[in-house]
């Protein structure tokens, strides 16, 4: 009796120490076969960093539930350079991200040709 809830108190502790540093993520995928929608998932945990394979759940035809672990993220704004347009900003802001270890999230913000513009990245929150 002792041993058992010695065990369960160790797998209560490691769950919850597992969940502070990730975060199950689910996003809906549209494809023909279970097996392309687990194809699918897969790429989409490797790109968001998972820590381990995605799993799919059929939801209505043609629709799937994807799950997977991700490590938990969060958005800064960073300043950069003057931006003045899209086309300025996406170099300059996918760099930042890069030097940070995230990624970009699209936002941006140029403030004139004076005043440093901003960029949204995503980084792992820790």
């Amino acid at each position: 009796m002792f041993r058992t809830l010695l065990t369960t108190a160790a797998i209560t502790l490691t769950l919850s120490a597992t969940a502070a540093s990730a975060e199950i993520r689910r996003v809906n995928i549209e494809a023909l076969y279970e097996a392309e929608a687990l194809i699918i998932c897969n790429m989409l945990a490797d790109e968001e960093g998972a820590t381990s394979r995605g799993s799919v759940r059929n939801v209505d035809y043609f629709l799937y539930e994807c799950r997977f672990d991700a490590p938990a993220m969060r958005n800064i704004t960073v300043e950069v350079m003057p931006l003045l347009h899209v086309a300025q900003a996406r170099p300059v802001c996918r760099d930042a991200a890069r030097n940070r270890g995230g990624t970009w999230t699209g936002d941006w913000d140029g403030n004139g040709a004076f005043a440093p513009g901003t960029c949204t990245i995503r980084v792992p929150a820790g």
